[in-house]
């Protein structure tokens, strides 16, 4: 007679993105994501074998929010606080303004509050500041003011515009 087998294999929960690539995911990965989470919590007869639909999240997030997700449970378990913080922190500083508004939609989407608070706070440190000119730019604001307005807003609260950091462009990307 064997030994039972000590090591029971993980079990993976497939994603399906909105650009319809399938990601095999950890379970404890996925549980991650309240989103899926409710998806099984929802549907009774759901097992992990059913495809869990995202429509709202891109396989190129998917993939960032996964390996985010690996490391942030890896120093959980591990009790690397600060190792987290500086996960944390490199990750975000990775990410290109672009990307960093993708991983927020699809962040808020998976409802991963955490990482939403990590994500969201990098923006208001990369916006902080700035003028309103690079922030509507940031966020792809169109101005629509009239150059006569604008210029009587800017008069009536110069307060709020000194000390702006210069725009720098290298920041857009």
């Amino acid at each position: 007679m064997s030994a039972p087998d000590t090591q029971s294999a993980v079990k993976t929960i497939t994603l399906r993105t909105a650009d319809d690539q399938l990601f095999d995911v950890d379970e404890t990965v996925a549980m991650e994501f309240a989103t899926v989470k409710s998806f099984f919590d929802e549907k009774s007869d759901a097992t992990v074998d059913a495809v869990v639909p995202l429509p709202n999240v891109a396989a190129d997030p998917l993939a960032k929010i996964i390996d985010y997700c690996k490391k942030h449970i890896d120093n959980k378990a591990r009790g690397l606080a600060e190792e987290a913080k500086k996960c944390d922190a490199d990750f975000v500083n990775e990410q290109s303004n672009e990307s960093l508004k993708e991983l927020i939609l699809a962040a808020n989407y998976l409802n991963i509050k955490d990482l939403l608070d990590v994500l969201n706070q990098n923006v208001a440190d990369r916006i902080v500041n700035k003028s309103p000119e690079y922030v509507r730019k940031f966020f792809g604001i169109e101005n629509d003011f009239t150059p006569e307005e604008e210029e009587r807003i800017r008069n009536d609260n110069a307060w709020a515009f000194e000390g702006v950091d210069p725009d720098d462009e290298d920041d857009m990307h």
